[in-house]
């Protein structure tokens, strides 16, 4: 069985000196349209808001406003460069001020010159240049021409409707692009498993593997002033720690469960304020660049997306189920439990648990609809500081999914219920 997704994909160019110099040009031209754009929408929305005018600039007035500089002595080079990036310019401005409004994101602010950045051009399906280019698995860029690059034979790609050529702050070209294509579905698995992430031991499974985290861009780190130049390449190889890493779980597994951590609120500064002055200052932002380089919310990312292209389902349990403090194996729950603890003993089964592996088997349980917390007698202890066995009718008690998500029909797993993947899984593509 296969399905129909849009996959994208980054290539490396290799421009001749012709093309780098037009890519320059082209690229400083557009940032001159998006600033002076955003200049004069600015001022069209100031009027507009002290009522001097009824309406403000579209985006059709800013192109025909383009079209008019083109004909100016002093802007006269913008006619001699290719319009597709000049026009894709104008929409991604578009774009932002529309996200503004929403309340997206804040408002726009100038582009300024750097070595990292793109340009963007979309391509004329009537073109026969461009189609014949493609259909011969060449990479054509509107304006300019065939680019050398290092398309593999294996790689049958289609033509595209939009382009991004881009530079990295090292000086190498790429270009991305997405494309429709037919993606087959894994067989069917219910095979289980919880990921727990971390920092020092980036994950372990509930089957009791663990990866461990790259060191290359830490180390790196503290040479930085040297090794610029080499920190890019270690930055890409954790990157591909983490697409082997998700690609792994994928084909291994049907159901990956994981936990909704709040990323944000784990990288959230100690300093306090000067009332009340945060304490380990130092220590909490070395966590706060352990847990940026280790990439949660890349690895969760690469997940969800993965899962959707290949038929599997991911589950979430909650982000304050207690994972770590409850035992996998009788359910018993510790109140008094600190981050040194790396492996403890259970008082009320007398098993010892590996705390990262206990918390997988734990995601196992507590994503399907498992009981986050344990119970004496079914009635919930307000005790703190001693460890609490189950009740002796302590089942899997179904807990709320999401609130924007409605329980529908359900799998059953190991005698749990597992919600539908169409509900659970979201498409990155």
């Amino acid at each position: 069985m296969v399905m129909h997704i849009n996959k994208s994909h980054t290539l490396r160019v290799y421009p001749n000196q012709e093309q780098r110099r037009l890519f320059a040009r082209t690229e400083g031209a557009c940032r001159y349209v998006y600033n002076r754009a955003l200049a004069e929408w600015g001022t069209s929305y100031q009027q507009k808001k002290a009522g001097e005018i009824e309406k403000a600039k579209s985006v059709i007035d800013i192109s025909q406003d383009v079209t008019q500089w083109k004909k100016q002595e002093d802007t006269a080079r913008l006619l001699e460069l290719p319009s597709s990036p000049l026009t894709q310019a104008l929409r991604a401005l578009d774009d932002a001020f529309k996200r503004f409004f929403k309340g997206q994101n804040r408002s726009p602010k100038k582009h300024r010159r750097q070595k990292a950045c793109s340009i963007r051009s979309q391509l004329d399906p009537r073109q026969k240049t461009a189609a014949d280019a493609w259909a011969n698995q060449k990479i054509f860029f509107p304006g300019f021409g065939i680019l050398k690059s290092s398309l593999p034979k294996r790689l049958r790609v289609a033509q595209p409707k939009m382009l991004t050529l881009s530079r990295d702050a090292c000086g190498r070209y790429f270009v991305a692009f997405m494309v429709e294509v037919e993606q087959a579905l894994h067989p069917e698995n219910d095979q289980a498993v919880g990921v727990d992430l971390g920092v020092k031991i980036l994950v372990v499974y509930s089957t009791g593997e663990k990866i461990k985290a790259h060191k290359a861009v830490i180390k790196l780190r503290r040479k930085l002033k040297h090794a610029q130049k080499t920190l890019s390449p270690k930055q890409g190889a954790m990157k591909d720690t983490q697409h082997k890493l998700t690609d792994d779980l994928i084909q291994r597994f049907g159901v990956i469960c994981l936990e909704d951590l709040n990323v944000k609120g784990m990288m959230a500064s100690a300093k306090g304020t000067e009332e009340a002055p945060g304490k380990h200052v130092a220590q909490k932002a070395g966590l706060n660049r352990g847990i940026a380089h280790a990439g949660f919310g890349e690895i969760r990312r690469q997940i969800e997306y993965k899962a959707h292209w290949r038929g599997c389902r991911v589950l979430f349990c909650d982000r304050w189920a207690p994972t770590s403090r409850t035992g996998s194996c009788c359910g018993a729950y510790q109140a008094t439990f600190s981050l040194k603890i790396r492996a403890w003993t259970c008082s009320n089964c007398g098993a010892v648990h590996d705390r990262d592996r206990n918390a997988a088997i734990n995601i196992v349980t507590f994503a399907p609809g498992g009981t986050p917390e344990a119970r004496a007698g079914n009635v919930r202890s307000k005790a703190r500081g001693e460890v609490y066995p189950p009740g002796p009718d302590e089942a899997i008690q179904p807990t709320r999914w999401d609130l924007d998500e409605p329980r529908t029909e359900s799998q059953l797993l190991n005698g749990q219920e597992v919600m539908p993947s169409e509900t659970r899984c979201r498409s990155a593509a």
